[in-house]
């Protein structure tokens, strides 16, 4: 098993790649007109705070938070007791790099509400503590969303998601947009967002939201960025 450790503190690490925030909306209308003629995936927006983990020949060697989205901090001795963090990926060449998010499970934060305002803060402020043995306590989850570097002969963000739930990882759940229903109509927007809701709701998952990304990578990144967000992806915010 892992030992614990304590550190004196969080040292500052710049990112191997640009973790910018997300454009927003509360318009479905503005998620059609984003989504146009592409596939899409909807996806949960988990309630979190965002991290990234670093993997070399399936070992993980980096783990680290947003922070300012070119500046995070070093999380990698909290990171590996947690149980949702694959730490051997058996066969895996190479690097790989996986974005997700630090959540507490509706049921696991049930026995700290006492003291914390929300899930958010309470997954916030407990992968930043300095000691990893505490870190534990507080039963922490790790839900990926999205693979920076690795799986290259993959050209979907989907086909990246489910190697990831192959490999032992927990993913953001999602859905594929334009759905068909058995008729091959196209399945409106608010019924997806409901399932959204519903599957968050039986898994415990914190949400604010749900993000719609476009599932071509390639497509995705020829769209660009500004100093605020890529364009690949926008958030549909249901709750506050």
């Amino acid at each position: 098993s892992i030992p614990y450790e304590v550190v004196t503190e969080l040292k500052k690490v710049a990112h191997s790649h640009k973790m910018l925030s997300l454009q927003k909306t509360k318009e479905l209308e503005e998620v059609e007109t984003f989504i146009g003629d592409k596939l899409v995936l909807a996806m949960c927006k988990m309630d979190g705070l965002t991290c990234s983990l670093t993997y070399k020949d399936g070992r993980l060697i980096a783990a680290e938070t947003r922070g300012n989205g070119l500046i995070g901090e070093d999380i990698l001795h909290n990171i590996v007791h947690l149980r949702s963090v694959p730490k051997h990926l058996q066969g895996l060449r190479g690097t790989l790099v996986v974005d997700g998010e630090i959540i507490c499970t509706l049921t696991d934060f049930e026995k700290f509400a006492s003291d914390y305002k929300n899930p958010r803060n309470f997954a916030a402020g407990s992968i930043r503590l300095l000691d990893s043995r505490e870190c534990k306590k507080r039963n922490l989850t790790f839900v990926a969303w999205d693979v920076i570097e690795g799986f290259e002969h993959l050209e979907l963000l989907s086909d990246k998601l489910l190697r990831l739930v192959s490999y032992g990882f927990t993913v953001a759940p999602f859905y594929t947009i334009p759905a068909l229903d058995a008729d091959g109509n196209k399945v409106p927007l608010d019924i997806i967002i409901d399932q959204i809701k519903g599957n968050a709701e039986r898994n415990g998952y914190p949400i604010d939201g749900a993000v719609f990304k476009f599932d071509d990578i390639k497509y995705g990144k020829s769209l660009g960025e500004t100093s605020h967000h890529f364009k690949n992806a926008i958030a549909y915010k249901f709750y506050d």
